[in-house]
């Protein structure tokens, strides 16, 4: 054996992973490949990401599990929970996902939609496609601005919160 040579293909070298970030995303978004496109992206950044299929996996991880993602990435039309519902339930719980940044999506987007989603409390209002470098810029941001200004929830908030967590006038109308 050549004295230059190692014993090791170069191919045996593992790949470079980015180091781990504390910081989870939860995915919502109904089409699979949506899902995994943007877990990838996602992972390949450092974050670990949960997923969910519509709103209401969504709201019954964060309720039953007592979860709390460090932000949401959610789609706007959904079966079950479309992400307007969602983000309206989420806002009303009473536990740390709250307060959480969400960045609502659609690949139908329209002026309508971008000023429904911001009233229901969305702090991201983005089309699809993604720009994915626009869209990590975004995500730290939001992310970093959370834990700069995280405290206590508002007495307003606690106390406008409906005792159930459908009892939102969103969902009253569609029963």
């Amino acid at each position: 054996m050549n004295s230059r040579t190692t014993p090791q293909p170069h191919h045996a070298i593992p790949a470079m992973v980015p180091p781990a970030n504390c910081f989870t995303i939860l995915v919502i978004d109904d089409m699979l490949a949506n899902r995994v496109l943007l877990s990838k992206v996602l992972k390949g950044a450092g974050y670990a990401v949960l997923e969910a299929t519509n709103g209401v996996e969504a709201l019954d991880m964060l309720c039953s599990q007592s979860l709390s993602p460090d932000l949401i990435v959610t789609d706007i039309e959904m079966p079950g929970m479309d992400g307007i519902s969602l983000v309206e339930q989420v806002r009303y719980l009473e536990v740390a996902a709250a307060r959480v940044p969400i960045i609502a999506a659609s690949g139908n987007a329209d002026e309508g939609m971008r000023r429904e989603a911001l009233a229901a409390g969305v702090d991201l209002f983005m089309t699809k496609p993604f720009d994915i470098g626009l869209l990590r810029r975004e995500i730290a941001t939001l992310i970093k601005t959370r834990h700069q200004t995280s405290g206590p929830r508002s007495q307003a908030n606690v106390l406008s919160s409906p005792t159930n967590r459908f009892d939102s006038p969103r969902l009253r109308e569609a029963n």
